[in-house]
């Protein structure tokens, strides 16, 4: 959780193991030089918060001035380090994994597709705002429609990832897929929100044959065979 929590953390060790993840730099305070060789577009958030928390407006930086508005008018909110990565243009997907061991079970990804039209940020983010409304704003696909070679490694690189950061019992890892279909990690959430009917661990469960109340009692289950306990 200490590690995940932390998203350029996380990307580092990912990006350690040879996994794809876009180029970024934390931004820890105002004295923080901006790297001359930076991209744009880019994309500005927390670098330790979840639920989408502080993509919240526009969180796109077209140029070094717009960039410099941004981490502002964040660090004014936030007041913690910030993550800047460049913004990849492409769909976005999550991947739920559950269990332990030989005994993991990866879920197929599912597609998170939002509309512009309508919602207040204006973009295709899966932001606070649009996550918060997504009966407005959100359609979620799953089976996704992906090629085979693309569903096996997005998969395969989950079961790396999950391992790689030691998580336990279960997780949601998200992507970017570019328009030249290759697969980025974003973050991964070891502590996935299970509230039935709005977040998306559950409803990509389900979409994956797993109906609310199988999918807690197995993550229970799971943490249990850990300690050398009953399963119940």
């Amino acid at each position: 959780m200490c590690v995940a929590l932390d998203k350029g953390l996380a990307k580092r060790i990912v990006r350690s193991c040879r996994i794809k993840t876009p180029d970024f730099f934390i931004w820890k305070d105002k004295d923080t030089e901006i790297p001359s060789n930076l991209h744009f577009p880019v994309i500005v958030k927390p670098n330790a918060e979840g639920s989408s928390k502080g993509l919240i407006g526009n969180s796109i930086a077209k140029n070094r001035k717009e960039l410099i508005n941004l981490l502002c008018e964040k660090w004014d909110r936030y007041h913690q380090a910030l993550l800047v990565e460049e913004y990849v243009s492409g769909r976005e997907f999550t991947v739920g994994i559950l269990g332990n061991g030989n005994e993991k079970r990866v879920f197929r990804p599912m597609e998170i597709i939002v509309s512009p039209e309508g919602n207040p940020d204006r973009s295709r983010i899966y932001s606070f705002h649009v996550k918060t409304n997504y009966q407005k704003y959100v359609r979620y696909r799953c089976p996704a429609d992906l090629d085979p070679q693309t569903e096996e490694k997005m998969i395969s690189c989950s079961e790396k990832i999950y391992d790689i950061l030691e998580c336990k019992d279960f997780a949601r890892i998200d992507y970017i897929l570019s328009e030249s279909n290759e697969i980025y990690f974003i973050e991964i959430n070891p502590l996935p929100g299970l509230a039935p009917g709005y977040s998306d661990y559950p409803m990509l469960a389900e979409y994956n044959g797993m109906g609310y109340d199988e999918l807690v009692k197995a993550i229970l289950n799971s943490g249990l065979k850990r300690y050398g306990m009953a399963a119940v």
